[in-house]
């Protein structure tokens, strides 16, 4: 146990270990991730209901949805998807958790909605193409490697048609400041969020200060097993996603303000990007 705890806090390379699936197809942790989607009152896995209402508010005067082939990646349970369709959006959600798509599904249906759900990994498997606007919301975009990121804006510009957009959001360098160096270790950590039984859970936190890069990386150990998570996120400023942007052939048309819609000024929040095929 001394030497698992002993590699556990040593610092890995960056990204040198991705579980993103881990953490969203696990049967235990999925159920606790909706719940919080779900919760109107948390940010842990979606924005709450008043701030989602006004980005779709803002995409629907800067770009219209009427009538526009949109997909959502990583959609979750459809919180933008259905609001974007209720705009008159052909909308496509893709997401590769089937506990939040079975939601997404059964609440388009029980509203009607016309909205296409498909499980899939939206780096690896096949995206539609034809479309006038593609959305990665709520940070999406930081927790994938440099190399994904770049893998991703070009399957992006793909299924964009010329002079269409891209709309994310960024977690801002400023943000990477509230990021401190720590050791946690608590019987159920979190409140029982990483499994149903008793267990251990371990929690170390580190920063690569020289790419504005955190890392929190979680042991559980149960009974039965043990396991690792790896939650990577880069913070990242303008300048760093015009030029990733700009590799992928895609041009950067707006910074913006989440809260406000307007301007983008350096400070402890993230911005919202408009990207556009040229």
């Amino acid at each position: 146990m001394y030497a698992r705890l002993k590699s556990f806090i040593e610092r890995p390379e960056p990204f040198s270990v991705v579980t993103t699936r881990e953490l969203w197809t696990d049967e235990h942790v999925s159920a606790r991730m909706l719940a919080h989607h779900l919760d109107p009152a948390t940010d842990l896995a979606s924005r709450r209901p008043e701030a989602i209402d006004r980005q779709i508010r803002w995409i629907e005067t800067r770009l219209g949805l009427a009538g526009k082939k949109v997909t959502d990646l990583g959609c979750g349970p459809g919180l933008y998807a259905e609001r974007m369709a209720m705009h008159g959006a052909r909308v496509t959600g893709i997401d590769f958790s089937a506990r939040v798509l079975n939601h997404a599904r059964w609440q388009a249906n029980a509203k009607r909605h016309a909205i296409e759900y498909r499980l899939a990994d939206y780096l690896e498997d096949p995206l539609p193409e034809g479309q006038n606007l593609v959305t990665l919301i709520y940070g999406d975009y930081c927790v994938l490697a440099p190399a994904q990121r770049a893998r991703l804006l070009k399957r992006i510009k793909a299924m964009l048609r010329p002079g269409d957009h891209f709309l994310f959001d960024v977690f801002s360098g400023p943000q990477f400041g509230q990021v401190e160096e720590a050791f946690v270790c608590e019987q159920r950590l979190m409140n029982g969020f990483w499994a149903p039984g008793d267990y251990f859970g371990f929690k170390v936190t580190h920063r690569y200060d020289d790419l504005r890069l955190g890392l929190d990386r979680y042991l559980i150990v149960e009974p039965e097993r043990s396991r690792e998570i790896f939650n990577w996120v880069q913070y990242l400023m303008p300048d760093d996603v015009e030029a990733e942007l700009t590799a992928a052939g895609l041009e950067l048309a707006e910074i913006f303000d989440l809260s406000s819609g307007g301007k983008w000024i350096a400070k402890s929040a993230p911005f919202g990007v408009l990207a556009r095929k040229r």
